[in-house]
């Protein structure tokens, strides 16, 4: 597995550069006959190769809306149906995570109660403006849609009515995905209703995997890397706020000292105007 991830070799949390990091895979590989897990590590590391490489410009504007919204004191929004809301769950109420992140939760849309119903709704027009309206959201607020496929009605939807409420919109996807998955009957893709779209760089279906006897592809990576390329948004978007001289509303782990004092201030000013906190 020889991936060349970045041009110079920054240091990891563990100090260990990330050509080392990979050697350390690759010398892992050698020993272990684990070639599904090979494969799928190495389908991962390529694609985040490929987000550094193709959307780094993309993911400095987006930082910069947050940044901005943020310094108003408003809300980040995030929504996804089915498992795009993962998303949403990984932004929220998250050590090292930002407070102004407010998800848009709705069990009907997730998977945990009925996924075959939640599978058909985010195919129905008519739901985005009910999802939205219990969070009041206010022109010059963010909004982030994450859709793998880019082309289910209610994600889309969501795109609309948020920017007729005058929200600045994200969305996420797989452009590629987007160009073949079936269109709804808004006959438009979230990248065209979109003020901004970032792309996962992820193939249509998600699977990475080739199995080679059925045909089918097994080890999704959406989630891995939505998650990735949020975190990363986090962090540029925290900096850029204390470059401004405004403290970013991060969370600590209560497991850390001073979180439990950092946190409650955040509670007490963030739950105002987050249902879920």
């Amino acid at each position: 597995m020889k991936i060349r991830l970045f041009h110079t070799e920054s240091t990891l949390s563990n100090e260990l550069t990330n050509r080392e990091a990979v050697y350390k895979i690759t010398k892992m590989n050698k020993v272990d006959s684990t070639p599904g897990m090979d494969h799928y590590f190495q389908a991962i590391l390529e694609r985040v190769g490929w987000v550094i490489e193709n959307q780094t410009p993309l993911l400095k504007e987006a930082a910069s809306q947050m940044a901005a919204v943020i310094q108003h004191d408003r809300r980040i929004f995030l929504f996804g149906s089915g498992h795009s809301h993962l998303i949403a769950e990984e932004a929220f109420f998250r050590a090292g995570g930002l407070a102004a992140a407010t998800p848009i939760f709705s069990s009907l849309v997730m998977l945990h109660e009925n996924p075959t119903l939640a599978s058909r709704l985010e195919r129905t027009a008519g739901l985005a403006s009910d999802l939205l309206a219990p969070y009041h959201p206010q022109a010059g607020e963010l909004i982030f849609i994450i859709s793998n496929s880019g082309g289910n009605h209610l994600p889309v939807e969501m795109a609309q009515v948020s920017k007729a409420l005058g929200l600045y919109t994200i969305g996420l996807c797989s452009l590629a995905y987007a160009q073949v998955a079936p269109r709804s009957a808004l006959d438009l893709r979230l990248e065209q209703v979109v003020d901004l779209c970032l792309d996962n760089g992820l193939p249509p279906g998600d699977g990475l995997v080739a199995l080679k006897k059925s045909g089918w592809k097994v080890g999704p990576g959406s989630t891995v890397i939505c998650a990735l390329l949020w975190n990363a948004l986090v962090c540029e978007t925290a900096f850029l706020l204390e470059a401004a001289g405004y403290e970013p509303p991060v969370f600590g782990s209560y497991n850390m000292p001073g979180s439990h004092e950092q946190n409650q201030r955040l509670l007490e000013k963030w739950r105002k105007v987050n249902p879920h906190l």
